[in-house]
């Protein structure tokens, strides 16, 4: 099934907000309750869920069934998690180090990817999950126009 734009957006924020789920629930676990430093706890909670969040944007959002490409899907959609990465991370470990609170801690994870949320949809949606138009001629065969 092929979504149109407000679809896909639709689908993005639900799978955006099923990571944060996950992100959310590692990074509450490692650092409230196992103690883990919270810099840490943040990377193994990002780490946890980007994965997931790649199949099931890929598949779920952009209905794409076909090989994987390493260098055109995974390697940049891991390029700006570990941005986002970068981003929540230096947050989290000034929220860590000014209030010591796990309210804190994943208020900061949250605006740190937050930030980033509007150009990761266009990324994926314009560039690593796009798929070429059909050539106008072509649509109309397909249908049986001539």
């Amino acid at each position: 099934m092929r979504w149109g734009l407000f679809g896909r957006l639709v689908g993005y924020s639900t799978v955006s907000a099923g990571t944060v789920v996950v992100t959310q629930a590692v990074l509450v676990v490692a650092y409230a309750v196992l103690e883990w430093q919270a810099v840490v706890a943040n990377v193994a909670a990002v780490c946890v869920a980007a994965g997931p969040a790649y199949y099931a944007n890929r598949r779920w959002v952009w209905s794409r069934t076909d090989r994987h490409s390493l260098t055109g899907e995974i390697l940049p959609f891991w390029a700006y998690s570990l941005a986002g990465l970068g981003i929540s991370s230096l947050a989290v470990a000034l929220a860590d180090r000014w209030w010591q609170s796990t309210v804190a801690v994943s208020a900061a994870n949250l605006i740190g990817f937050g930030v980033l949320w509007a150009g990761k949809f266009i990324l994926l949606d314009r560039v690593l999950f796009a798929r070429p138009e059909a050539p106008a001629n072509a649509r109309g065969s397909a249908s049986g126009r001539q």
